[in-house]
């Protein structure tokens, strides 16, 4: 199950040991300064945990293909350049993924 905002403002106020207004209010001043800057087109690293940067995807021009259903030739359609965001995790994220059977068993697959 996803942890909710209201449980993450909760869980953060008690590990700082501050007010749940508090918490909240650092959250929404995270997030304030997390979307002005990726809006600035720069990278913003959440503590060790994210690397969040925005890119450009180029475009693409008009290109022949095949129908894979039918084997017909088909014209692509050319697609124009886009924005982007990229996510990295970090070490420390990565470091705190269970085991295999670990996330099997809480995922239910």
């Amino acid at each position: 199950m996803a942890l909710t905002q209201s449980q993450l403002v909760a869980e953060i106020a008690d590990r700082a040991e501050v007010t749940r207004a508090d918490a909240k209010a650092v959250l929404n001043a995270l997030e304030d300064v997390v979307l002005e800057e990726l809006g600035n087109a720069e990278k913003v690293k959440i503590g060790g945990i994210v690397q969040l940067a925005v890119r450009v995807r180029p475009a693409t021009k008009a290109r022949p293909g095949r129908n894979p259903a039918t084997g017909e030739e088909i014209t692509i359609s050319a697609k124009p350049a886009s924005v982007a965001l990229k996510a990295r995790p970090l070490a420390k994220a990565k470091a705190a993924l269970p085991s295999v059977q670990k996330a099997k068993r809480a995922l239910g697959a």
